[in-house]
């Protein structure tokens, strides 16, 4: 018969992992505190100016539904500049709207499966990073104005672009300033 100690040992180690691992989920790739994940498809894009919106929705310590208007500078060969708004509206009604500028760059060559019956499936895009700074508030996210979070992102829009309704998506982590948000 096993020692009941033994068991109760590794059954809390695994509690221990588990509840890690959980937390762990509230980090970003960089270790870092999250305050929300927004998650957006591109709607509408003019190659000429470079200027677009995307909607989707945040998720995290600010939860909604996104809506951005954004402007790119092509500023090399793989890289550009952004300066976008980013508003986000909750369930309440409180709104906030971020100044989001930074910089990014395009992966080039992009990795293709060349086993793949569907053809190419692959973008144009790459990681993005900068500031999200809180312009205008409502509600609750009034004690939010001023203050600058760190990103990043990452965008991809489907090349080559084979349906005119799929103009790419876009993943963001912006994280703590270290000063509590709520």
């Amino acid at each position: 018969m096993l020692n009941s100690k033994l068991v109760s040992i590794p059954a809390s180690l695994a509690l221990l992992i588990t509840l890690g691992s959980v937390g762990s989920q509230l980090r970003g790739q960089q270790g870092r505190n999250l305050l929300f994940i927004q998650q957006d498809k591109v709607i509408a894009f003019n190659p000429a100016t470079g200027q677009g919106q995307q909607v989707g929705t945040a998720t995290g310590r600010i939860n909604g539904t996104t809506t951005v208007k954004f402007q790119f500078t092509i500023t090399g060969a793989f890289t550009f500049s952004f300066d976008n708004r980013a508003g986000i509206t909750d369930t309440d009604g409180d709104q906030v709207i971020f100044k989001n500028v930074g910089t990014g760059k395009f992966v080039a060559p992009g990795v293709i499966d060349s086993t793949s019956p569907f053809g190419p499936i692959f973008g144009i895009g790459g990681p993005l990073t900068g500031t999200y700074q809180a312009v205008a508030a409502s509600g609750k996210y009034k004690r939010l104005l001023g203050r600058t979070f760190p990103y990043r992102a990452v965008a991809m829009n489907p090349f080559p672009p084979t349906d005119p309704n799929a103009l790419g998506s876009v993943y963001v982590e912006v994280y703590s300033d270290g000063r509590d948000p709520d």
